[in-house]
């Protein structure tokens, strides 16, 4: 053969080689150069456990729009959420931060309706940075970061005062089966929870869950939509922040093609109508023409609500659920996808945070963390992006020159440490388990239906609704490699040489990490009955519906006519058509 034609041969096999979805973002370093602005979208659940999907070993659970996402993506097998709860999960998030840097904490754990604090206005989160880097911002569904309404800086710590520029149909605090239940309202007509929002209007109060999916779908459908409507060069890229709702207690699936669609039953009902909420969204983008230009991460805030029995989600292995600090507290799915960029059919058992979502983005984008505070996220592109398999390391060596370690408090008690592949429990609670409870009086029924919402050992200190071997103290504390006993079930014997020596390593870092941590006054102690929000004024005649815009205003000259600020009503209410 001529060397010409040998030379074209090898240049032909050596182009066959690459993978037809590689670009040039593909690369981890992408040759020095920030990533071109895609797209963002987070899908935050609400209280979906490691096992509830299909795609993370759920065996009757339906395959969904999720599920596509981890095949044509990348899943996360050692994600974790920094809390048992949603609201300091929910703040870590959107700031890269622990909650306690952020003193969030207290005796109820998360905010109510009557909290005068939220996510405090001096934290710096994603939709802000990402404005910096000229993103137009977004969100719908479940908030939980406070609301501080009525008489008391109206609406400061609504979402529309934390960066984001659109925000539509949203719950700002938790979310309760009893916002259907007439009984309840009928016993309790004082009770001004269950509030839904609509930017900074209270649109009904108490508000039904029948049909809040169709209406965050068409909210996240219309901003998307709206994004695209600029021509060049005005138009932005799109940031959608999109709170999944799951409902508890009674679950409420839609007669419109949901309800009796699971095998599983009503949880799996429930499933299946927050993943079609993920698949319409992810449809838009496709129609649009933006699917190779949008990043979309899908994870939860904590993990499953055992105590709702076979209606609260499943954590699989992982001992545990809600409010606990064990795996299935705090292990939580979560897939990464971004067509053409991220290898499809991909796992990552890398130790990594929900933390670790702000400074991957601000790489992706070209953008920084702020630089004024400690950021405990971690980039991980690196992860995300690495086409070929990483080097393995010697017979004998850790994967890492230096283990990563998390660290979970409970309130402001240090309760567990991760450590590399090791788990360290300087506290623990009396563990829930399915089996060890269904036929206690009280618990579970027929099948496993709840005859109430049972309350278990989810507390961070001795408290007297809980029975007394509810918390044990650990000294040394309890260690467990998690790599090979993900159910915690099987303590390592730390006076063992070699576990001595993980324990001593891991408490050199953990010292280091005290030593910069200053946790102030726990913001979910401060509330009022004044502060809550209420738009029924023929029940509660203070009430008032409408809340003001803290934020700055937008810059003069905005580019993109398709979103207007306006300043409307008397008072003083910042709204974005």
């Amino acid at each position: 053969m001529a060397p010409d034609k040998i030379i074209a041969t090898v240049l032909l096999c050596i182009v066959a080689y690459v993978p037809a979805v590689v670009t040039d973002d593909a690369n981890n370093n992408n040759n020095g150069k920030p990533f071109s602005k895609p797209n963002v979208i987070i899908f935050l659940s609400d209280d979906v456990g490691y096992a509830d999907l299909s795609s993370f070993g759920h065996p009757t659970q339906e395959w969904g729009p999720v599920d596509d996402m981890a095949l044509e993506g990348k899943r996360f097998t050692n994600f974790y959420s920094t809390s048992s709860l949603c609201s300091p999960s929910r703040a870590s998030l959107l700031t890269g931060r622990l909650p306690q840097r952020m003193a969030i904490i207290g005796t109820r754990r998360v905010f109510s309706e009557y909290n005068r604090e939220g996510l405090p206005r001096a934290e710096i989160t994603i939709p802000e940075a990402l404005k910096d880097e000229g993103y137009v911002t977004g969100m719908i569904g479940k908030w939980h970061l406070g609301t501080n309404a009525r008489n008391h800086n109206d609406g400061e710590h609504l979402p529309y005062n934390h960066g984001f520029d659109y925000v539509g149909t949203n719950v700002p605090i938790t979310n309760s089966g009893r916002c259907d239940e007439e009984e309840w309202h009928r016993e309790k007509p004082d009770w001004k929870g269950c509030i839904l929002y609509n930017n900074a209007t209270i649109i009904e109060q108490p508000y039904s869950h029948y049909g809040l999916s169709e209406t965050f779908r068409d909210d996240a459908v219309s901003f998307i939509r709206a994004s695209q409507e600029p021509p060049p060069p005005h138009r932005k890229p799109f940031f959608l922040y999109f709170g999944l709702l799951q409902t508890h207690v009674d679950l409420y699936s839609s007669d419109e093609g949901f309800r009796g669609s699971s095998r599983r039953g009503r949880y799996g009902d429930n499933m299946n109508e927050m993943a079609w909420q993920v698949g319409a969204v992810l449809d838009e983008v496709k129609s649009l023409g933006l699917a190779s230009n949008t990043i979309s991460i899908f994870t939860s805030d904590n993990g499953p609500w055992l105590q709702l029995c076979n209606e609260g989600g499943d954590a699989g292995v992982l001992k545990g659920g809600k409010m606990q600090f064990w795996e299935g507290g705090i292990r939580v799915p979560t897939i990464f996808h971004w067509p053409g960029h991220i290898r499809p059919k991909t796992t990552s058992h890398e130790l990594t945070s929900m933390m670790d979502i702000f400074p991957t983005l601000m790489n992706i984008v070209g953008g920084s963390v702020p630089d004024d505070r400690i950021i405990e996220g971690q980039d991980i592109s690196s992860t995300l992006f690495n086409w070929l398999p990483e080097p393995q390391p010697e017979p004998g060596t850790l994967k890492h020159s230096e283990p990563r370690l998390l660290v979970f408090y409970c309130q402001d008690i240090l309760f567990a440490v991760r450590y590399g592949s090791y788990k360290f429990h300087f506290h623990t609670q009396k563990a829930w388990t399915k089996e060890g409870h269904h036929a206690e009086p009280g618990r579970c029924g027929d099948g496993g239906y709840p005859f109430q919402t049972n309350v278990y050992c989810g507390a961070c200190s001795f408290h007297p609704y809980h029975p007394p071997d509810c918390i044990s103290d650990h000294d040394p504390p309890l260690m467990f490699n998690v790599d090979k006993d993900p159910n915690e079930a099987y303590p390592l014997n730390t006076t063992l040489p070699e576990h001595q020596a993980v324990l001593d390593a891991m408490m050199v870092k953990l010292d280091e990490f005290l030593d910069t941590m200053v946790i102030g006054p726990p913001l979910l102690d401060n509330r009022s009955e004044d502060v809550i929000p209420c738009c029924t004024p023929e029940l509660w005649p203070e009430c008032e519906c409408n809340y003001s815009y803290k934020g700055p205003l937008p810059k003069p000259g905005n580019p993109n006519p398709s979103f207007k600020f306006e300043k409307i009503r008397t008072n003083d209410e910042f709204d974005l058509i």
